[in-house]
C-alpha cells in the first residue's frame, strides 16, 4: 500500500511538473472580453412619485470592467418629462459606469416632442444624451427635420426641456413656405 501511494505521488509529481503552465485562454484575450452580458434588456426608471421617466431596451448589453462601460446593441431609449419627451434609437450605444449619459451611434435618430411646438427629428452618425444639461447632441452628418424644413450642421444640440436648438459648423438649411 505504501509503495503504491509512493508510486502514485511520484507519477502525479512527474505529470504535474511537465504539464503546461499557461492558461487555456490568453490574459490579453480576457482583458478585452466582457465580464458579463445580458440579452433582451428592458429597463424602466420611475421618479419618487412613481411616474415613469425613462425606458431603455436593447437586444444585448456587454459590460467591460476595464473600460468602465456598457456597450449596447440595437438600443431604444425614451425619456419623459413634464415639458415633453424624446425617443431615440441606433444600431449601437454606450453608457459609462456611474453615468446617466447615453451615446448612440450607427444610424442614430431621435424625435423630440415639446408640448409648445411641433416635433423635431434628429439624425446623425452619433447622438449623445447628456443628463447634466438635459440635451441631445447630434454629430457627424447631423440633420434636424421639422415642419419648416431641414437643417444640416456639423453639430446640432437641442435641449429637452425647452425649444432651444444650437447649430454649429457648416449650417445649411432648406425651407419651404406654404401659402
Amino acid at each position: 500500500m505504501i509503495i503504491s501511494l509512493s508510486l502514485g505521488a511520484l507519477a502525479f509529481s512527474l505529470w504535474y511538473g511537465i504539464a503546461p503552465k499557461q492558461n487555456l485562454v490568453g490574459t490579453e484575450s480576457l482583458s478585452s472580453s466582457p465580464d458579463y452580458f445580458i440579452t433582451k434588456v428592458q429597463v424602466r426608471e420611475f421618479n419618487a412619485e412613481g411616474v415613469m421617466v425613462e425606458t431603455m431596451n436593447a437586444e444585448q448589453t456587454l459590460h467591460y470592467t476595464a473600460k468602465s462601460r456598457t456597450l449596447l446593441e440595437y438600443p431604444t431609449v425614451e425619456h419623459f418629462s413634464p415639458s415633453g419627451s424624446w425617443n431615440a434609437q441606433a444600431e449601437k450605444g454606450a453608457i459609462s459606469d456611474g453615468s446617466n449619459d447615453i451615446l448612440l451611434t450607427d444610424n442614430a435618430n431621435a424625435t423630440k416632442k415639446h408640448l409648445q411646438s411641433d416635433d423635431i427629428k434628429l439624425t446623425a452618425d452619433s447622438i449623445h444624451y447628456q443628463d447634466a444639461n438635459q440635451s441631445l447632441t447630434s454629430q457627424g452628418n447631423a440633420k434636424l427635420i421639422s415642419t419648416q424644413g431641414e437643417t444640416t450642421a456639423e453639430t446640432i444640440t437641442t435641449y429637452v426641456n425647452s425649444e432651444d436648438v444650437v447649430m454649429t459648423g457648416s449650417v445649411r438649411g432648406k425651407y419651404e413656405t406654404i401659402y
